[in-house]
């Protein structure tokens, strides 16, 4: 049949689209609703869908075109018909979407109801079958997660995710190790597994657009209105759009009115601990440079370029660490610039103690430019309350050499809270090697693990040597190290600190650092065993998950002072401890005489089973299920055998995390600490 032929009979678009990755060229005449009109696209245009009616019938076909159009002459319910030259090729105006160009256009009525939504299967959905809803009116079934908001200043995109978060591959796989919880770190067995991971999140993340070409679009879409941010994390619970395409991406155009999306954002509180001695927090300050401490010396080497800068990137961090309240704090970034009046560290006490209170916080004499090999321009050193901690011993700096850019750092404390006699405890600050460089044999080995692993390894082992050699021989039993180590919670540092017998306190869904829209964990609280039960980890997402313009130095003039909300690029981690040994629920210390509480699988993939031996049958028990932040996520009653029996279909379902289960009765009153992956 010629172009004119065709041209004059109408085709449904599902025939035109086919079932393959290319629309039919040629010329069409098409019969269906305008379902969406956006003049601010380039090419500008609007979507046209054919109804039930009209259509194919083909699930496998989409039923709707874009039509090119610079000054769109229709509006939303138009049943249009239209004559034009369909194309999909990579050049303009198509660039890889089906396209009607010229179109020669007849309304035919006004006002009509919109084709029916086709509905998504969030959990099925892959960019790699959307093919067959280009162009149309789709609903997700569930709820959408915001997963980048990088592009959202610039271009008026959000990253979002049918199926929730989307984690760097070695969040969760191992390169080496399959499963995953084992602790083998050289080789590269399980590579396969990590490009295939990283191959799905491609998969997994489309756009949601604005309907606009514009750069800088004013005002920014999606902005919450409270808070004038948009987080990652954040949810559009009813997703309802036009499933477009444009430059190489899936993009669902946002429909107006009661069907236009809404997303929510929800700003987390400072975590907050239970029947604590004592808290520790790990806090990465962003470069913070304070110039010649007179007011003068900007732009520094790294950080703020003026003064002014600089003051509202100093009120932001002071505002994060008033509202973490810690006792003890791991500070990574601080100028090395010595420990003088002068100095940035001196500087960071004095606002913070102007906030707080005079005297409440001071620093460690830590050497400073003095420390052995440090080859950096910053450092680690920590922070304390001298009312809450006593300083036990002098500072450690780890003197090794050849291992460290910036050593660790460690200090000894004793806590003047707790009501049996105090225990020593030791802080360990770190900063491991970046991943952004490295050469030879540190170059990127394309396993996941970014450049410079190997160094990072090195780095690994010399920590551990510094925690059994210096650290513990110099009077403690309990170690907390702290830091960045710039590794992700399965790649090979993190494997060499755990086959030391040390343990990471944040499961692999707990998020520090996001890094082209992936969500990861940078920075660790890693824990000598005999703090399992006694410590709490948790991560406040205050940085990660903000977009960067609301940053000192992209926001200027607006930045909001009194807010520690992307104060910095990382997380901070606060970990609160009891040296009492874990607490029941009444405030007690524990009591393991009678029965025994036995948990399995620990790590736990799924359910948790458990044990109880040692007790009569006809015994009533209580069984608790609390998170580490001691939040009640479970209670159950009833005999050791109705209780082993109920466990597992009632803890299936509980999200990844550190939770405690306690179990009490006449003859018991134990607690057991599992970690569910």
């Amino acid at each position: 049949m010629c172009s004119a032929a065709r041209a004059q009979q109408i085709t449904p678009i599902g025939i035109i689209q086919g079932s393959g990755a290319l629309a039919t060229s040629g010329t069409f005449t098409i019969e269906g609703i305008v379902t969406g009109v956006y003049a601010g696209l380039s090419p500008a245009g609007f979507y046209v869908q054919n109804d039930a009616a009209g259509s194919d019938g083909d699930a496998t076909t989409s039923d709707a075109l874009f039509v090119v159009q610079n000054s769109p002459s229709v509006v939303v319910g138009n049943r249009v018909r239209i004559t034009g030259v369909v194309q999909e090729n990579a050049t303009t105006p198509s660039f890889n979407q089906a396209v009607l160009t010229g179109p020669v256009i007849t309304v035919v009525s006004a006002g009509n109801a919109p084709p029916a939504f086709s509905i998504i299967n969030n959990a099925t959905y892959s960019n790699a079958t959307a093919e067959p809803f280009e162009g149309m009116l789709v609903e997700f079934s569930a709820p959408v997660t915001v997963s980048d908001v990088a592009t959202l200043k610039s271009r008026g995109e959000l990253n979002i995710s049918p199926q929730g978060l989307v984690y760097q591959p070695t969040q969760f796989v191992d390169p080496n190790d399959d499963p995953a919880s084992g602790t083998t770190s050289v080789g590269a067995t399980n590579v396969a597994a990590v490009t295939a991971y990283q191959a799905a999140n491609a998969n997994r993340v489309l756009l949601l657009d604005d309907g606009r070409a514009t750069v800088n679009p004013l005002p920014i879409p999606y902005l919450d209105a409270t808070t004038q941010t948009v987080r990652i994390g954040s949810t559009v619970s009813r997703l309802r759009g036009i499933l477009g395409y444009g430059n190489s991406r899936w993009r669902v155009q946002p429909l107006a009115g009661a069907d236009a999306p809404v997303v929510s954002v929800l700003r987390p509180a400072v975590p907050t601990f239970s029947a604590i001695d004592v808290k520790v927090a790990s806090f990465n300050v962003l470069n913070y440079f304070n110039g010649d401490g007179a007011g003068g010396g900007f732009p520094t080497a790294r950080g703020a370029k003026t003064l002014v800068e600089f003051n509202r990137q100093r009120s932001k961090i002071i505002a994060a660490l008033v509202q973490m309240n810690a006792d003890v704090v791991g500070l990574v970034e601080i100028e090395n610039d010595g420990t003088g009046a002068t100095s940035a560290i001196q500087d960071l006490v004095n606002g913070l103690n102007q906030a707080v209170g005079a005297t409440t916080y001071a620093f460690v004499e830590d050497g400073a430019l003095r420390q052995p090999n440090n080859t950096d321009l910053i450092r680690c050193t920590i922070l304390y309350k001298p009312a809450a901690v006593k300083l036990y011993g002098n500072v450690l700096v780890d003197a090794s050499i050849g291992f460290f850019e910036r050593p660790p750092v460690a200090q000894l404390f004793i806590s003047t809270r707790p009501t049996q006699p105090a225990d020593t405890f030791a802080v360990v600050v770190n900063h491991f090697k970046s991943k952004a460089s490295g050469s030879g044999l540190n170059a990127d080995q394309g396993d996941g693990q970014g450049a410079s692993n190997l160094r990072r390894r090195g780095q690994a082992y010399g920590l551990i040597d510094f925690i059994d050699k210096t650290v513990k021989p110099a009077g403690t039993r309990y170690v907390v190290s702290v830091g960045d180590y710039n590794a992700n919670y399965e790649e090979d540092p993190m494997d060499i600190l755990r086959a030391a017998g040390l343990v990471v306190g944040s499961p692999a869904s707990s998020v520090s650092y996001v890094f082209s829209g992936l969500s990861g964990a940078l920075d660790h609280a890693v824990l000598t065993p005999n703090l399992v039960g006694r410590a709490a980890v948790a991560k406040w997402n205050i940085n990660a998950f903000e977009p960067e313009f609301l940053e000192y130095d992209v926001a200027g003039a607006a930045t909001v002072v009194d807010s520690p909300f992307r104060s910095s690029d990382h997380d901070p981690i606060l970990i609160g401890l009891n040296f009492r040994g874990v607490v029941t629920a009444a405030g007690q210390p524990k009591n393991e005489a009678g029965g025994q509480l036995q948990v399995f699988p620990n790590p736990a993939l799924g359910a948790f089973g458990i044990r109880i031996v040692g007790l009569p049958k006809t015994e009533r028990l209580t069984l608790e299920v609390v998170s580490a932040l001691g939040q009640r996520a479970l209670a159950l009653q009833g005999t050791a055998e109705t209780l082993q029996a109920k466990i597992g279909r009632q803890t299936a379902q509980l999200a990844p995390g550190i939770y405690l289960l306690r179990l009490s009765g006449t003859g018991i009153s134990q607690t057991q600490r599992v970690e569910k992956r």
